[in-house]
């Protein structure tokens, strides 16, 4: 097993829940199933549950309103939407559900490992990330480095290197790092962001360790990190 973490893993179709365990089992030490979203639910007040990966179709309670009631007393565990292409308008009303992330069927085994990977990373601490480049964040210590040697960065710079990894999913803005890290809104300051990570990729540069900066920027969506 890789890691001590329990998946609730709700799935009405038979066949297709038997296969998708068996994968689920080689990322968690636990998965509890179920068919329905009744069921998930009373699974999950019984169980200590890590991740749910949620269909976003099921009878009795759809995946949406299991996801919304377990987020109304739960604020940590991280949920996975399944969907179809056709209920990405669903989707648009999941924002408040703070999901890791949504996943469009069919799923792909690089894009179902890749997800899980980073999920993974976020939930253990303590394992190592590894980052585009050849280097390595260990979050619980700070410690960034590139072939087990040590490189010495600001503060600030390792929590947004961490704040991304534990983020790696998605694109984050300026001001949206800056709130996450601060817990306040930004305005003037966003901009501190855009600097700092501009010195960072600077710094790696002149260091020369590796020509790959695992910091990705796209003009209009902001940051994400990259992993190997």
């Amino acid at each position: 097993m890789t890691n001590n973490l329990t998946l609730l893993y709700v799935e009405d179709d038979e066949t297709v829940r038997e296969n998708f365990t068996e994968i689920f089992r080689d990322y968690f030490k636990n998965v509890i199933t179920a068919e329905n979203g009744k069921i998930a639910y009373e699974l999950y007040e019984k169980n200590s549950i890590d991740v749910a990966i949620l269909d976003i179709s099921l009878p009795l309670m759809s995946g949406l309103n299991l996801a919304s009631k377990i987020r109304e007393t739960d604020k940590n565990i991280e949920l996975i939407i399944l969907s179809a292409y056709s209920d990405r308008e669903k989707l648009l009303h999941a924002v408040n559900l703070q999901l890791f992330t949504y996943l469009v069927k069919p799923i792909g085994h690089k894009e179902l490992d890749k997800v899980l990977q980073e999920l993974i990373n976020k939930l253990n601490p303590n394992e190592p990330i590894g980052l585009l480049g050849g280097y390595t964040l260990y979050k619980t210590t700070e410690v960034l480095s590139f072939q087990d040697k040590h490189i010495k960065i600001t503060k600030n710079e390792i929590k947004v290197i961490t704040l991304l990894c534990d983020n790696a999913t998605r694109y984050l803005k300026p001001c949206e790092i800056y709130e996450l890290l601060f817990n306040k809104i930004g305005s003037g300051e966003c901009n501190n962001i855009v600097q700092l990570i501009s010195r960072l990729k600077k710094k790696f540069i002149k260091l020369g360790f590796s020509k790959d900066f695992f910091i990705q920027s796209n003009y209009g969506l902001g940051y994400k990190i990259i992993l190997s």
